[in-house]
């Protein structure tokens, strides 16, 4: 049994969209085993929220913008209330969730909103500067968390394999290599697919 000891700091070493990519690879390993069974009346929209989730993450990885958040959020959360069959089951579905939900912040730090017309105004102030600055930072830190949430319900779902251990300290090894940025920066966008430089998953 491969064994590591990371913890959300190990991740804080990456920028967000690293991080990203980290999630959406620990997903999408398991993600087969986030199905239902063949005749439950779910299983469709179960597998298309799912997918739906990790590619989210994905393309946020890549600095994509194609994907609205929201219903991708919603779809899920409400496909998570569908009770799965059996243990690895539903912790691969709530890795592909932790994912979603690791993009979905990663967008919102990136994404602040430019439609408040008052926006400007308010944050001429330092006390208002440093407010914001402090909501970026928490934002930044709910990304290592769902993040590392994300690779420890995968890794659960697995029962902790070694093929699994192996291609994810693969991937943070590969990632940091990379010099993609520093956190809590967004970094340069990255392919995690198995096309991308992190290789097969």
């Amino acid at each position: 049994m491969i064994s590591t000891q990371y913890t959300t700091e190990d991740l804080k070493k990456l920028p967000l969209r690293a991080i990203v990519a980290f999630a959406a690879r620990c997903a999408r390993r398991v993600e087969s085993l986030s199905q239902l069974p063949v005749d439950h009346p779910q299983r469709e929209a179960r597998r298309v929220a799912i997918d739906n989730a990790i590619r989210l993450a994905e393309e946020i990885a890549r600095s994509s913008d194609c994907f609205s958040v929201e219903p991708v959020v919603q779809a899920l959360d409400s496909s998570q209330a569908i009770s799965g069959d059996g243990i690895a089951c539903e912790c691969a579905a709530a890795a592909a969730a932790a994912a979603a939900h690791t993009a979905a912040t990663v967008r919102l730090v990136l994404n602040p909103g430019e439609s408040d017309r008052d926006k400007n105004r308010w944050t001429n102030t330092p006390e208002a500067r440093n407010y914001v600055s402090h909501l970026t930072s928490v934002s930044a830190e709910f990304v290592a968390m769902d993040a590392f949430t994300a690779a420890v319900e995968a890794a659960d779902a697995v029962a902790y394999s070694d093929d699994f251990m192996r291609g994810a300290v693969h991937d943070y090894a590969t990632l940091l290599g990379l010099h993609l940025g520093t956190y809590p920066e967004a970094g340069q966008p990255i392919d995690p697919s198995p096309d991308g430089p992190l290789g097969p998953l």
